[in-house]
C-alpha cells in the first residue's frame, strides 16, 4: 500500500509540474484590472455573504469568518468567539496539521500525541474530534483523522456550542467547532513549491498551483498537493502522507459555483498513544519525548476521499438562493498496543488491539438569504434546510499476548496472533444515521448597525439505526427531534468596539445504556449542552482584542450505584474567562496569543459522591504568547518565538491523580529575499520545545481518555519557491 501511494503521488506531482511548466510557457503574462473587494465588515449583502473576509493587520488572522447559516461575518459584528487563522500563518509556523494551527488559541489543547495517527482536542475543556470539523461549512466531508493545513485557505475556530450555526456534529462538539475553508484561484497566478524537513528524517513537498481564465477571469482552478514521509521525532515512528485538493470555481454576474475534489492517505508506523492509569497509582515522571513506547509492528492507515459543490444565485439585489452537496468516504485500519495500567514506577501493560472504522457520508443544504426593512429596523434573514446521512462501520478486538513494559525501559512485544482480529472488511454496517434540520436566522439591526440582535433556531431530527457489526442484525432504532434556539446581541458604541452576548446550544445524539445496567440497550433522547457568554471586542492601534466570559453546562450519562439504572442525570459545568489578542501594533512586529482561565466542575455525578470535583483534563489556566519581528537592520529576516504554559490537570474524577504544569518554548526564523529578476524565496527554520523538556502534555476523559506526553525537541526546515 505504501509503494502504491508513493508511486501515484510521484506520478501526479510529475504530471502537474509538467503541466505547470507548459502552462507558464504558453500563457503570456497579462496585467489584470484591479478587483474591488466587497467585504468591508458590517452585515454583508446576501450576495456577499460568501465573500472571504480580508486578513487583519499582521496577516496571521482574518477580520471575520464563516458562521454556518449566517454566512461570513466580521469579528466585530459577531456575537460569538471566533478566530480565523490564515494560510500564511500556517505556512510561516510550518504547521503540519490543523492541530498545530489552533494551538495558538489558549482555550484549545491537543490531547493525542502529535506522532499519533489522529488529532484530538479539547475546546473550552470539552473533547473535540477531527471528524466533527466542517469543510466549506458542511459537516461530514473533511478528512476524519487529520487535516493538513497546506490544502486550505483558512482554519476557523468557533468557540462554544454551535448546532444553530452548523447542525449536529457527528461526535458532538460541546466546546466549539472548526471549519476549514478551501483555497480558490486568485487574481494573480500562483505557482509555488515548498520543500520541507522535520525531525528526525521526515521530508516533504507541497505544490500550490492556481490560475484564473476566461474573458473576464470568471473561471478558476486551484490545486494543492502534499507528499511527505520518513522518520518522526519519536524513535521507530514513521509517517507517510499524501493529500491533494483540486478546487474549481466560476464567478458570473449573478451565478457562482465552486467544487472541490479531495483525496488523502496516511500511514503511521509505531504510532504514539495515550496512557491510562492503574487505580490509585501516582503519576510517574514523564518519559523522554523521543522514547519509542509503541511497538515496531503497530500501525494505523487512513484513507479519505471527498467531493463537494456549492452554488449561489442572486434572485435580485436583496435575495440569494444557495445550495451545497458533498459526499465523503473514509476508512481507518490499524493494529496497535494500547498502553494501560500505568503505575508510579513507569510499569504499564501493553495490550494488542484493533480498532477499524469507516463509512460513507452525504451532506447538503438548500436555502435562501435575504435583506429587507421594517420601518427603522433592518433584517438580514436566512432559511436553510440541511441533511447529513451516514452509513458507518466500527469494530474492535482485543488480542491475546499482553506484556509488561516500562516507559523508561520499553520492552518489544512479538507480533501478536491476529487469527481472531477484527479488521474493517470483517465489519458490517454498524450505524445508519440521518440528521435533517430546518433552520432560520434573523439579524435585526438599527442605528446604522450599531445595535444588532440575532434570533434563530434549528428544528433538528435525529434518526439512528444501529446494527450488530458481525451479523448485521438490527439492534435498535431511534427517531427523535428537538429545537435548539439561539440568541445573540452586538452593541457597537464606537466603530471599533463591540459588546456582545449569546445564548446557544449544542445538540448531540443521546447515549445508550451500557451492558450490565438494569435498562441496558435503552437509547436516550438527544442531549442539550447550553452556553451563556458575554464579552467585548476592540480594534485599536493595529490590534484586535477579545475579552469574554462564558458558562457551558453539558449533560452526561451515569449509573445509579444503588438501583444500577443508567440515566442522563450527570452534568459537567465549565466556567471561563478568555483574553485573545492578535495584530501588528507597530510595523514589523506581530503578536498572537492570549490566556484562558477555565473552572471545570463535575456538577452532578453518580450518587453525588464526586459532586464539586474538578473535571478531568481542564487546566485552571493556559497561556499562549507568540510574537514575530522583522529586524529593522535586516528587514528580510524575521525572528519569532512562542511560549505555551499550561497549569496542572486532574487525571481522574476522584481527583487523586494529577499531571504537573508545564512550559514550552518554541523559536524560529524566516529569511525572505527576491533574486535579481526573480520571484520571492522564503527560507524557514523552527525549533519546537527548545529546551527538550519532558512533560505530560494533557489529560482527557471519555473516548479519548488518558494522558498524552509532550513531543521532544523538534526541528522544522522549509523553503518556498515562487515561479
Amino acid at each position: 500500500m505504501r509503494q502504491s501511494l508513493v508511486l501515484s503521488s510521484l506520478l501526479s506531482t510529475t504530471v502537474l509540474f509538467s503541466s505547470t511548466a507548459a502552462f507558464s510557457q504558453s500563457a503570456p503574462e497579462t496585467l489584470l484590472d484591479p478587483i474591488t473587494v466587497h467585504y468591508l465588515g458590517g452585515l454583508p449583502l446576501p450576495s456577499e455573504a460568501s465573500d472571504l473576509p480580508p486578513t487583519a493587520a499582521g496577516g496571521q488572522l482574518a477580520e471575520g469568518a464563516r458562521l454556518g447559516i449566517l454566512g461570513n461575518r466580521s469579528t466585530l459584528d459577531t456575537p460569538f468567539s471566533i478566530n480565523a487563522y490564515t494560510a500564511e500563518l500556517a505556512k510561516d509556523q510550518q504547521a503540519r496539521s490543523v492541530a498545530d494551527v489552533v494551538r495558538n488559541d489558549p482555550s484549545v489543547q491537543q490531547t493525542f500525541p502529535s506522532t499519533s495517527y489522529r488529532d484530538v482536542y479539547t475546546i473550552r475543556g470539552f473533547n473535540y474530534f477531527t471528524y466533527n470539523t466542517a469543510f466549506s461549512g458542511l459537516l461530514g466531508i473533511a478528512p476524519k483523522q487529520r487535516i493538513v493545513p497546506e490544502t486550505v485557505e483558512r482554519v476557523e475556530l468557533l468557540k462554544g456550542p454551535n448546532t444553530f450555526l452548523y447542525g449536529v456534529a457527528p461526535g458532538g462538539a460541546a466546546g466549539g467547532l472548526i471549519n476549514v475553508v478551501p483555497k480558490r484561484a486568485e487574481v494573480e497566478p500562483v505557482t509555488q513549491v515548498t520543500l520541507g524537513y522535520g525531525s528526525d528524517a521526515n521530508f516533504g513537498t507541497h505544490l500550490d498551483f492556481g490560475r484564473r481564465m476566461g474573458p473576464d477571469q470568471e473561471f478558476g482552478v486551484r490545486f494543492n498537493g502534499v507528499l511527505r514521509g520518513g522518520d518522526l521525532a519519536v524513535d521507530s515512528s514513521e509517517e507517510l502522507l499524501g493529500s491533494a485538493i483540486l478546487g474549481l470555481d466560476y464567478e458570473g454576474e449573478r451565478f457562482r459555483i465552486e467544487a472541490d475534489l479531495g483525496y488523502q492517505r496516511q500511514k503511521v508506523n509505531a504510532p504514539d498513544w495515550v496512557f491510562t492509569f492503574a487505580p490509585g497509582e501516582a503519576v510517574p515522571q514523564a518519559p523522554h519525548g523521543d522514547a519509542g513506547l509503541s511497538q515496531p509492528w503497530a500501525y494505523f492507515e487512513t484513507e479519505d476521499a471527498f467531493a463537494l459543490s456549492r452554488a449561489e444565485y442572486d434572485l435580485d439585489d436583496d435575495w440569494t438562493a444557495f445550495a451545497a452537496l458533498g459526499i465523503s468516504h473514509t476508512a481507518t485500519e490499524g493494529l496497535f498496543a494500547a498502553p494501560t495500567k500505568l503505575r508510579a514506577n513507569g510499569d504499564f501493560t501493553a495490550s494488542p488491539r484493533t480498532f477499524p472504522s469507516g463509512g460513507r457520508q452525504i451532506s447538503g443544504e438548500l436555502g435562501v438569504r435575504g435583506a429587507f426593512d421594517t420601518g427603522p429596523i433592518a433584517h438580514s434573514v436566512s432559511v436553510v434546510g440541511s441533511l447529513l446521512d451516514q452509513k458507518l462501520k466500527a469494530g474492535f478486538s482485543s488480542l491475546t499476548g499482553s506484556i509488561s513494559s516500562n516507559i523508561y525501559d520499553p520492552v518489544e512485544m512479538p507480533y501478536p496472533d491476529t487469527t481472531n482480529a477484527v479488521f474493517l472488511d470483517d465489519v458490517r454496517t454498524t450505524a445508519d444515521n440521518r440528521f435533517t434540520a430546518l433552520s432560520f436566522a434573523d439579524t435585526l439591526s438599527a442605528f446604522d448597525e450599531r445595535v444588532q440582535f440575532i434570533l434563530g433556531g434549528r428544528l433538528q431530527r435525529v434518526k439512528v439505526r444501529s446494527f450488530n457489526g458481525t451479523t448485521g442484525a438490527l439492534r435498535s432504532v431511534y427517531d427523535e427531534q428537538a429545537f435548539t434556539p439561539a440568541i445573540g446581541v452586538v452593541l457597537k458604541p464606537w466603530d471599533t468596539v463591540s459588546l456582545y452576548g449569546n445564548y446557544v446550544e449544542t445538540l448531540a445524539q443521546g447515549p445508550t445504556a451500557p451492558t450490565g445496567t438494569v435498562n441496558a440497550g435503552t437509547m436516550f433522547e438527544p442531549t442539550v449542552t447550553r452556553q451563556i457568554e458575554a464579552g467585548v471586542k476592540a480594534e485599536w492601534n493595529g490590534l484586535t482584542t477579545t475579552l469574554g466570559v462564558f458558562e457551558i453546562t453539558m449533560p452526561n450519562g451515569l449509573t445509579n450505584p444503588t438501583s444500577n439504572i443508567f440515566s442522563v442525570d450527570g452534568e459537567q459545568r465549565n466556567r471561563g474567562i478568555e483574553f485573545n489578542v492578535y495584530g501588528e501594533p507597530v510595523d514589523g512586529l506581530r503578536v498572537l496569543g492570549g490566556v484562558a482561565f477555565i473552572d471545570g466542575e463535575l456538577a452532578r455525578t453518580a450518587g453525588g459522591s464526586l459532586d464539586g470535583n474538578k473535571a478531568v483534563g481542564v487546566p485552571d489556566y493556559q497561556i499562549v504568547a507568540g510574537a514575530e519581528w522583522d529586524l529593522p537592520f535586516l528587514p528580510e529576516l524575521t525572528v519569532s518565538g512562542q511560549v505555551i504554559h499550561t497549569a496542572s490537570q486532574l487525571v481522574d474524577a476522584s481527583n487523586t491523580q494529577k499531571i504537573p504544569d508545564w512550559t514550552r518554548l518554541d523559536m524560529g526564523a524566516r529569511y525572505t529575499f527576491e533574486p535579481e529578476a526573480g520571484k520571492p524565496i522564503a527560507l524557514r527554520l523552527a525549533v519546537q520545545n527548545v529546551f527538550d523538556t519532558d512533560y505530560w502534555a494533557s489529560a482527557a476523559s471519555g473516548r479519548a481518555g488518558g494522558i498524552s506526553r509532550g513531543a521532544s525537541r523538534t526541528v522544522l526546515i522549509s523553503s518556498t519557491f515562487n515561479f
